[in-house]
């Protein structure tokens, strides 16, 4: 009897915290709950320890459907362990997301506390059948509660690695001389939305939403500076990589990136250094207070009496937006426009710096993937919804631009345009094939979404 009011009230704390946190609840999967719970409390004296993980992993996955609003994936898993340093940061920037967590722990701790001064009786069966009974059980709940479902997800991570496609690229060579400087901006996390939207129409730029490549960054930066649309595809020697066609046809080359060579690990292996002349990038310490605004610093070093291809890689929008100059505000939603202000500032210093050079040039902004700011409650990226994979584009200029360029619709199509800027076509042709929009892994593992009806 004591057993089972034990068991009873351990189901109540998670089925009931699960449902306060997610506003789903199945009578079926709390039964099934109930006869697991009730089985281990019988028959194994260690049923505390099982109880501690079970509620440990909630409460976890608790925080991270805060967060993000969805049910946790084997590749989140996997992605909190390749950025564990920057998702702390994100979560703990929002500490009203810990309430519900941090109380739901301390009662079940206490609980466990106190379930241990009392005495419930264990009763021995056979281990043959004890340990397979039990296994089986687990499996029937392994989509029950939170904390199941965190455990199931970790027992799908995947052990393979990245395998790219092997295939041989027919090299480019340059069609015309191409005496230009290209200045392209890679923005952080900056989504396409009204506020986005009057920002560019204020600068008078040709501007417009295009589809970004990936929903992350590790995806999304490779594939547009090697004009590529699969992941699998990229390698460290592709032929279409932005960096090297420039080399071939005698540009300058830079990259200069507000962030750390920690968060960029899984990026510079595409990035192809030994054709980039000027490659910075930036620690946390450095970075402060000025964060985007370094970047005019080697703006000006850049010799544009050359032709040229400079990248520039913002921390910009990056959780928890607090990258900006100035006062920062309680609001995540506020510190996110005021950090989209210290943006925009940052362009119109760009190109003044651009015109006062005389030189012909072309200066082209994107952003690698949009963001959450608590919309619908949801935070951060990493999901394929419009609002991540819908970004802005503008390009400004002062030399005559190609036909066609209104025309592109997505990262590969910017790629393909910026290839054309650098010689190696007569004529700009963009891809016909529709825009797919690749997950959060090199791998592609989490799969990848075709968008048929375009923008």
């Amino acid at each position: 009897m004591i057993s089972a009011i034990v068991s009873l009230f351990f189901v109540t704390l998670i089925m009931g915290s699960d449902y306060m946190v997610t506003g789903d609840f199945s009578l079926f999967s709390t039964l099934l709950f109930s006869i697991f719970t009730l089985f281990i409390t019988l028959f194994f004296k260690f049923y505390r320890a099982i109880y501690l993980i079970v509620l440990l992993l909630g409460t976890a996955h608790h925080l991270f459907f805060n967060y993000f609003h969805r049910t946790i994936e084997a590749t989140d898993i996997s992605l909190f362990y390749l950025h564990i340093e920057e998702t702390f940061e994100s979560f703990f920037s929002l500490p009203s997301l810990f309430i519900l967590s941090f109380v739901v722990s301390v009662v079940g701790f206490f609980f466990l506390v106190i379930s241990h001064k009392i005495e419930t009786k264990t009763y021995h069966l056979k281990a043959w059948i004890k340990y397979p009974l039990s296994i089986l059980l687990l499996l029937i709940n392994a989509d029950s509660t939170m904390g199941t479902k965190l455990l199931l997800a970790t027992s799908k991570i995947s052990i393979n690695q990245n395998k790219s496609i092997s295939r041989q690229e027919t090299p480019l060579y340059p069609k015309r001389e191409a005496k230009l400087n290209i200045v392209l901006i890679i923005g952080e996390s900056m989504r396409y939305d009204n506020y986005v939207e009057k920002k560019l129409k204020s600068q008078n730029f040709f501007y417009k939403k295009i589809y970004a490549g990936a929903i992350n960054t590790d995806v999304s930066v490779p594939l547009l500076l090697n004009a590529k649309t699969n992941p699998l595809e990229l390698s460290s020697d592709n032929e279409t990589n932005l960096f090297k066609l420039a080399k071939k046809n005698h540009f300058d080359t830079s990259f200069i990136s507000i962030q750390s060579s920690k968060s960029l690990q899984y990026i510079e292996q595409y990035l192809q250094k030994k054709h980039i002349d000027n490659y910075t990038t930036y620690n946390k310490n450095e970075r402060k207070p000025l964060f985007d605004f370094l970047l005019l610093k080697h703006l000006k070093k850049i010799d544009f009496s050359k032709k040229s291809l400079t990248v520039l890689q913002q921390i910009g929008q990056h959780s928890p937006y607090r990258y900006f100059s100035g006062l920062k505000s309680p609001s995540p939603k506020e510190n996110y426009k005021k950090s989209v202000d210290y943006s925009f500032e940052l362009y119109d210093k760009i190109y003044q710096r651009l015109l006062a050079t005389k030189e012909p040039f072309v200066f082209i902004y994107t952003s690698d993937h949009g963001e959450f700011t608590g919309e619908g409650g949801r935070y951060g990226h990493n999901i394929f919804e419009p609002t991540i994979y819908e970004v802005p584009l503008f390009i400004a200029s002062n030399t005559p631009l190609p036909q066609g360029y209104k025309e592109i619709i997505s990262h590969h199509h910017l790629a393909q345009y910026i290839t054309y800027l650098l010689g190696y076509y007569q004529k700009l042709n963009l891809s016909k094939k529709a825009p797919i929009i690749n997950g959060t892994m090199l791998s592609r593992e989490d799969r990848y979404i075709t968008i048929k009806e375009q923008l």
